[in-house]
């Protein structure tokens, strides 16, 4: 075992200070009014810029990133968790593929970010809050093989949304190629540089790694193991999908929950606002 994975074990669970939320069934609907500028950067209706009402401009603005999900809905629910800077919705469609080819290019990100800083009249953005729904981490992990994406997000927050192929026919533990990018973020959020959540359902995928088996082959390759939840919290006793096991170490934290339906998958997305405020209140 490596020393950085001799200090994850000794820092990993007793009892952290962070409560992850309950995932309980929450309806949604487009809401009459967003309080705020919406802006469709590419004019295609798969970038979509919210600039909030009450947000002031400034030379660095920071921003929030969401992948995969509809533009109002992405922006409704970071409302919920308190959004006051800029947000940009990202749907590109459906499967993981149509968000990771347009991100292997590296040149990418920094002329989507310029984009960007064109609307808002800044001149660099300081730093990105990024949320991903399932097949979102397509993006997401191209951009974690890139050094310029992983200096400015600084928070990241994965909601049942981590996938991967098979080793191989004969093994199915996720490939290593496809959860090694992201082990550099990871470490960076137990030394404390960045906040890392990764939440996962216990859906079944037949032909490739499902959310529950990456969130914990990565765990693995820092030297740590999930364990089981403390049965006294509130979101191991959620009559719907219950806290099941967990990992925390500093800035870094997985937490996986039951439900094996469809309704289990979609409910991780609709609970975002809820896994901002947990780190927020570990914080204050």
């Amino acid at each position: 075992m490596t020393l950085f994975a001799l200090g994850v074990a000794a820092m990993v669970i007793g009892q952290s200070s962070v409560i992850p939320p309950v995932m309980s069934k929450r309806a949604i609907s487009p809401p009459a009014h967003l309080p705020g500028k919406s802006i469709d950067l590419y004019g295609d209706g798969k970038y979509t810029l919210f600039i909030p009402d009450s947000w002031q401009p400034v030379d660095r603005p920071a921003i929030t990133v969401h992948f995969h999900g509809a533009a109002w809905f992405a922006i409704e629910e970071h409302l919920r968790r308190g959004l006051k800077e800029p947000l940009l919705g990202i749907y590109l469609g459906e499967g993981s593929s149509v968000y990771q080819k347009p991100f292997e290019d590296p040149e990418r990100w920094p002329v989507l970010l310029s984009h960007v800083i064109a609307e808002l009249g800044g001149k660099s953005i300081s730093r990105v809050d990024m949320t991903s729904f399932s097949a979102g981490y397509g993006a997401v992990r191209e951009l974690l093989k890139q050094p310029g994406p992983i200096a400015i997000i600084h928070r990241l927050v994965l909601a049942d949304s981590m996938y991967a192929s098979f080793t191989s026919d004969g093994d199915h533990t996720p490939l290593s190629a496809q959860i090694n990018p992201y082990v550099e973020f990871a470490k960076l959020a137990i030394e404390g540089k960045k906040e890392f959540v990764v939440t996962c359902s216990q859906v079944t995928t037949e032909t490739y790694a499902n959310s529950a088996a990456c969130a914990e082959e990565l765990v693995k390759k820092l030297g740590g193991r999930l364990m089981l939840a403390d049965p006294t919290l509130p979101p191991t006793r959620g009559k719907d999908f219950p806290l099941l096991s967990r990992f925390d170490s500093v800035g870094f934290h997985v937490w996986a929950y039951g439900g094996t339906d469809a309704m289990a998958h979609m409910t991780h997305p609709r609970h975002i606002a809820d896994i901002w405020r947990a780190l927020d209140e570990k914080r204050s």
